[in-house]
């Protein structure tokens, strides 16, 4: 089987990814501005193209847990896994839906299964599944370092082109 071509460079990737995490930054939202500015682009691959564009990617960011991430039992506060999975699913649409602005979270269900602690280093994986030309479909996890399954989402975002 041939391998995909993909229409867009890991540069352009890349690029698209950087440029709507510092948007994020830039709003300065004060509660999530210290979780989102530790999340570490690792990898974006591409997983689908269609007429010249990209339809679906995969990112993995890599995010330790500070003591201000934590509640009182020393492991990720359930606030802090909400706003990572938010602001890399819509990193995640940035890539996907080139030139997109004004990303809004319009569904988010998370789930928590195992806590991580203090210091503990995680990948957060998000996939772009689908686009349309205003809402993109995701998912994503949270896993330890043991590659142990912590956090999952779904989230829709909502966007303008």
């Amino acid at each position: 089987m041939a391998a995909t071509a993909f229409p867009v460079s890991d540069d352009e990737l890349r690029r698209r990814a950087g440029q709507c995490h510092a948007e994020l930054l830039a709003a300065k939202v004060t509660l999530t501005t210290p979780p989102v500015s530790r999340l570490q682009v690792e990898t974006i691959e591409p997983t689908g193209a269609k007429d010249g564009r990209i339809t679906g990617a995969k990112l993995v960011f890599s995010f330790t847990v500070d003591e201000s991430d934590c509640n009182a039992w020393r492991t990720l506060h359930g606030g802090c896994v909400f706003t990572i999975c938010n602001a890399a699913g819509k990193i995640a649409a940035a890539v996907v839906a080139a030139g997109a602005r004004n990303l809004v979270s319009t569904d988010l269900t998370t789930h928590y299964l195992a806590g991580v602690p203090v210091g503990a280093t995680v990948a957060v994986e998000i996939e772009c599944l689908r686009t349309t030309r205003s809402i993109a479909f995701l998912r994503g996890s949270i896993r330890d370092a043991a590659g142990n399954l912590c956090y999952m989402c779904v989230q829709n975002v909502s966007f303008e082109l």
